[in-house]
């Protein structure tokens, strides 16, 4: 259901529309759908991906983020264990990063709004575990550094591709994206995550560039690479920090 709802700021942020009002209706129509149509997964399997009442094609994206949200929540719970304060926040945090996946693959859109909240979300998170006895170093202060040291070096970075490719090389959605992730992850998993996020967004655009399906210079939107980044760094990245430092200690 939490999906369900992921794919109604998806489709209507980008394009400014209340996410309240209407009620959910089909977008070529504009009939009201009743529950029956909107069971999570099943709706779409039943009505074989194409509207009740007009037959328009249902997107494939919209069964896809309902099992990806299942999934990645239940993966939240079995990663946080009885830690049910990180469960809540990292499930937000999880929500944004699928949201800002989507609206930038389909729309070239990151709604400021959903990485701002989900900020806010990260710091609150940690604020909250700066106060438990077990915290360790401040999760609070490395989450606070990671949202200021992620939007800085994608700022820089983007300036340094405009001097080079005298274009806009970053889009402003994507330094509020990384500060997203270091106000979530603190400062080594923001660092991990642009990594991987650089590392997948380059892979994937020699792909494209070899099957022709993009030529050189081309923009490609790099929002979902630095959510994947994040996703891939939430649920695996200690384990990949301490095989990487055991590779020299």
């Amino acid at each position: 259901m939490v999906g369900s709802f992921l794919n109604v700021l998806i489709h209507r942020l980008p394009r400014g529309e209340s996410i309240v009002m209407p009620p959910s209706h089909c977008p070529e129509c504009g009939t009201k759908l009743t529950p029956l149509d909107l069971i999570p997964i099943l709706g779409y399997l039943f009505l074989r991906g194409k509207c009740r009442y007009c037959r328009a094609k249902i997107s494939f994206r919209y069964p896809l983020v309902e099992f990806l949200s299942a999934t990645g929540f239940a993966l939240n719970w079995n990663f946080a264990g009885a830690d049910f304060l990180s469960f809540v926040f990292q499930t937000i945090f999880l929500s944004v990063l699928l949201v800002i996946f989507f609206t930038d693959f389909e729309q070239q859109v990151i709604p400021d709004a959903v990485s701002i909240f989900g900020i806010f979300s990260g710091l609150i998170y940690h604020y909250f575990r700066a106060m438990t006895p077990r915290a360790g170093f401040n999760p609070f202060l490395s989450a606070l550094f990671g949202m200021l040291l992620g939007y800085v070096l994608l700022y820089a970075i983007g300036v340094l591709g405009k001097f080079i490719f005298k274009k806009e090389a970053m889009g402003e959605g994507d330094l509020y994206v990384a500060a997203l992730l270091g106000a979530n992850l603190g400062v080594p998993g923001l660092l991990l995550s642009l990594l991987l996020a650089y590392v997948l967004a380059a892979v994937i655009a020699m792909v494209l560039l070899i099957l022709g399906k993009i030529k050189m210079g081309q923009y490609i939107p790099f929002g979902p690479a630095l959510a994947a980044g994040g996703v891939i760094t939430l649920f695996f990245g200690k384990p990949m920090v301490s095989w990487y430092f055991s590779l020299f200690l």
